[in-house]
């Protein structure tokens, strides 16, 4: 059986020549088996780095504290003999960048195949064919020449859309998705909509979507978790967050949407520098005066989704 995967006190942070910048900051939060969870907020509140500290895959200038839980394994002090076992077969990952992600000296072939061979006992031949027929999922008409192709010959379009489905070749219990419609035009977001919910009903797949897209989140996910400079600020049931959002910052998000009048979110007002409350207060057109004292703890609001907000206080 498939098991939560669960965060507890999370900090990510870099050193620089001015000190130590923060990603993520005392974050906790517990996914849960069997559903999509997603994430949202800016670039840059630590949506990525979140994500990619669950499998340890963090350039080596960050500094990771806290601990992460896969059923009863703590990922962040298991060898890393069993964690390479656990990535790829136990939680699959779908990468932002595919240009990075994908080997340009090896064909997509070789590099599928590989995938399957590291964590099961099928021949390279059966390895090939489940990539072919994973790949017209994902509509790739001759998929046959696909595979036999180098990733610079394709557009960045298929390149996502084979990152994906490596990241899903081997029918992980858990998939991390970081952006996978990122660059696809509409057509083809909503091939991989289509595909990573088949793939979660067809295989009970669990999956964090870490995403910009609101509407994508919407519609794919069970519940959804808002960050903004590190931290979650809003978090609950999918339809409810984005329909009806409690947090000022979440009403930003979604009312920048074209479909919502696009309405941006302001800049910071640079009089609001230096204080120690929210980290939105700069920014916050419903702030008071404590909101700049006193960061806000997080509330349970009765429809069950936890807001951290001195609103709702």
């Amino acid at each position: 059986m498939t098991q939560d995967i669960q965060i507890e006190d999370l900090n990510v942070y870099f050193e620089t020549a001015s000190g130590p910048v923060y990603a993520v900051k005392n974050l906790s939060t517990t996914f849960h088996a069997g559903k999509i969870s997603g994430v949202i907020g800016e670039s840059g509140s630590g949506k990525s780095v979140m994500g990619m500290s669950i499998l340890r895959l963090l350039p080596n200038t960050a500094r990771v504290t806290g601990k992460c839980f896969f059923g009863d394994q703590e990922l962040y002090t298991l060898p890393l003999r069993q964690l390479r076992k656990l990535r790829g077969k136990q939680i699959g990952l779908i990468p932002q960048n595919p240009n990075a992600s994908l080997d340009p000296v090896m064909k997509v072939k070789r590099q599928f195949v590989e995938a399957v061979t590291a964590h099961t006992s099928l021949s390279r031949r059966n390895a090939a064919q489940d990539a072919g027929a994973l790949l017209e999922q994902f509509g790739f008409t001759d998929a046959g020449a696909i595979l036999d192709r180098y990733s610079f010959q394709m557009s960045g379009g298929m390149n996502q859309r084979l990152v994906s489905a490596l990241g899903l070749i081997n029918q992980p219990g858990w998939v991390i998705a970081d952006e996978p419609t990122k660059g696809l035009d509409a057509p083809l977001r909503n091939q991989v909509y289509r595909v990573l919910r088949q793939i979660y009903r067809k295989n009970h797949s669990s999956m964090i979507l870490i995403t910009h897209d609101l509407l994508l989140a919407r519609q794919l996910c069970d519940d959804i978790r808002v960050m903004y400079q590190g931290q979650i600020v809003e978090q609950g049931d999918a339809r409810a967050v984005i329909d009806a959002p409690k947090h000022p910052y979440t009403a930003g998000l979604v009312g920048s949407l074209p479909s919502r009048g696009m309405h941006p979110i302001p800049l910071p007002d640079p009089k609001c520098e230096g204080h120690s409350g929210c980290p939105f207060y700069p920014r916050c057109e419903k702030a008071t005066a404590g909101c700049a004292e006193h960061p806000p703890g997080e509330v349970t609001l009765p429809d069950g989704r936890k807001v951290r907000c001195r609103l709702y206080g």
